[in-house]
């Protein structure tokens, strides 16, 4: 491919280009498919299928005349057409003519009445847009949706080789995740795989990233609104994710003075929350339980007189409306995300946390990634810049994904809750999903990644109902800048809003050879304060296992480096 040659920094500088022309041409299916082959490139496959999917769905709206942005979408194509030699439209014009005379495989029928700007549609980018986004998700991990596309494009393109070929190559990949013969897996597709991980990285083209080292100082003027014995420092922390560092330079919270066993040292109240119940009884602002009905507390309890959600003061009713909530109000959004099976509940609740930001966002008039919620948290990133062997191209690639084998892949993706539902609940919002270019899937993962390592959940209500959780979940920007050890030296608790306690009771340490270790309690003054993503009894293999997700990598506390000391090493 000519393109093959090109470096990294041209590929990054058509994507920071692109983006650019899609702020003059939003409706433009093959500006979007042009940036979905950028990030291809990249070796971006969740990316490109996010592109792809924009360019799939302008290319509905043009066959369907009720579509919300059909006019749009139609115009932009027709611009794209008009520009194309004459000779070439008449030659188009001629086959579309032919076709009439002969049935190849349903040819007729589908392209008969099509319209010049459907008919160049077909032809000439709707292959693309389906051979991007299918190669994108088989990388993803993605097999059970990417089957649903691949046969819609065999539908509509029975005698086109290359999809036979993607085909063949999903249906390869199965056989390889699943470990079932072809016979097997063709019988149980729908519960073929439908994710995967793909690479948690700050994008080149991320500029809302702060200098988070640089603005310590800011962060103690936030931290002193919420804890006057707790200050923000700069810390060394190891790596977890991979890459040739070993260690890097973080944010961490620190003692001013010495604190004394079970002392409450942090109380913070945060309006980034979600709840994945439908009916359940919680503020909708801080998500805590609302007092019973008929009882004095139930007093403060207030409604939106637009929508009748329920807020439990006035306080959350106020800072709602000024934060979130008028993106929102009577927009149909209450049932996205809720009831879902136990399994689904925590990716429920990550995608409820990024309706929250988007809805604060639309509010405020802001980039999501701007936001004070979440503009300071680290999304565990992987600290490794984009090196030039990316620079290959999604069919050069083998089944599982080398376009970025070379770069980890911590974050977990989905094409339903990375691409799909967050562009459906911008729709809800009344947002035009191709106008604000703000919205692109890099953002969407950004927020994922900066959730997945700092959200708090726990279980919701006390009504003698059966428990299923995690049910609420909730970022409080302060209480997530403490680093994680499985020997913390706070414990915590979250009802609206978290409290950070030091420990009064000693943790107990015991490993393979015996030995044993208790805690200390009480924290002196400049020690680092450290809190826990996991359960802590747990022993450590599963303690690692639990709190990958949230640290990029295995565990290097000092507990989990002692435990494991006396271990005997396997043998490969």
């Amino acid at each position: 491919m000519s393109q093959l040659g090109l470096s990294t920094k041209e590929h990054l500088l058509r994507v920071r280009t692109t983006f650019d022309l899609l702020k003059r041409e939003p409706y433009c299916s093959p500006v979007h498919i042009y940036l979905a082959t950028q990030y291809a490139r990249l070796g971006y496959p969740d990316l490109a299928a996010g592109s792809a999917y924009k360019a799939l769905l302008l290319k509905d709206a043009i066959d369907e005349p009720s579509e919300e942005y059909h006019d749009q979408a139609n115009e932009a194509m027709q611009s794209i057409v008009e520009s194309q030699p004459d000779e070439e439209r008449k030659r188009l014009q001629d086959w579309q003519a032919n076709s009439e005379s002969r049935d190849e495989d349903g040819l007729r029928e589908q392209v008969a009445d099509m319209s010049e700007v459907q008919l160049w549609m077909y032809m000439h980018y709707a292959p693309i847009m389906y051979a991007i986004l299918t190669e994108s998700l088989i990388l993803c991990g993605c097999l059970r949706t990417a089957d649903t596309y691949i046969k819609q494009a065999r539908r509509s393109y029975p005698d086109r080789v290359d999809f036979r070929d993607i085909q063949e190559r999903l249906l390869t990949t199965a056989e390889q995740r699943m470990s079932l013969p072809r016979e097997e897996i063709l019988n149980v597709t729908a519960e073929w795989p439908d994710r995967g991980f793909v690479r948690r990285e700050q994008y080149p083209w991320n500029e809302y990233e702060p200098s988070r080292l640089q603005d310590v100082d800011t962060l103690n003027v936030w931290m002193q609104a919420v804890s006057s014995v707790l200050e923000v420092r700069v810390v060394e922390l190891p790596v977890l994710s991979g890459g040739k560092a070993t260690s890097i330079f973080q944010l961490g919270v620190f003692a001013k003075e010495d604190l004394a066993p079970g002392q409450v040292v942090l109380q913070e109240k945060s309006l980034l929350t979600a709840n994945n119940k439908l009916q359940d009884t919680l503020c909708d602002a801080c998500s805590s339980d609302l007092p019973e009905l008929g009882s004095e507390a139930a007093e403060a309890v207030v409604a939106c007189p637009d929508c009748e959600v329920i807020f439990c003061s006035q306080w959350c009713f106020d800072n709602a409306l000024e934060l979130y909530h008028s993106a929102l109000c009577d927009k149909d959004v209450e049932a996205i995300a809720k009831d879902v099976p136990p399994a689904e509940a925590a990716d429920s609740l990550y995608s409820l946390l990024l309706l929250r930001v988007l809805a604060m966002a639309e509010t405020q008039e802001c980039h999501p990634l701007s936001l004070r919620e979440v503009r300071y948290i680290w999304g565990d990133f992987t600290n490794i810049s984009i090196g030039p062997d990316l620079q290959q191209t999604l069919t050069n690639s083998d089944s599982e994904g080398n376009a970025s084998v070379s770069r980890p892949k911590t974050l977990p993706f989905s094409f339903e809750h990375n691409i799909r539902l967050p562009f459906h609940m911008l729709e809800k919002m009344d947002v035009d999903i191709f106008q604000q270019v703000t919205y692109d899937v890099w953002t969407f993962n950004t927020l994922y990644a900066k959730f997945r390592g700092t959200a708090s959940a726990r279980l919701s209500g006390t009504g003698g109902r059966a428990i299923r959780g995690p049910e609420v979940s909730a970022v409080h920007p302060m209480w997530c800048l403490a680093n994680h050890s499985c020997e913390p030296n706070v414990t915590w608790d979250w009802g609206g809003e978290v409290k950070f306690s030091t420990r009064d009771v000693p943790i107990r340490s015991r490993r393979s050879d015996g030995e044993e270790r208790i805690s200390t309690l009480g924290v002196k003054k400049g020690e680092e304060i450290l809190n826990h993503y996991c359960d802590i009894d747990l022993p450590v293999r599963e303690r690692r296992e639990w709190a990958s997700g949230a640290l990029g990598g295995d565990c290097q506390c000092a507990r989990c480096v002692w435990e494991t000391a006396s271990e005997t090493p396997s043998r490969s």
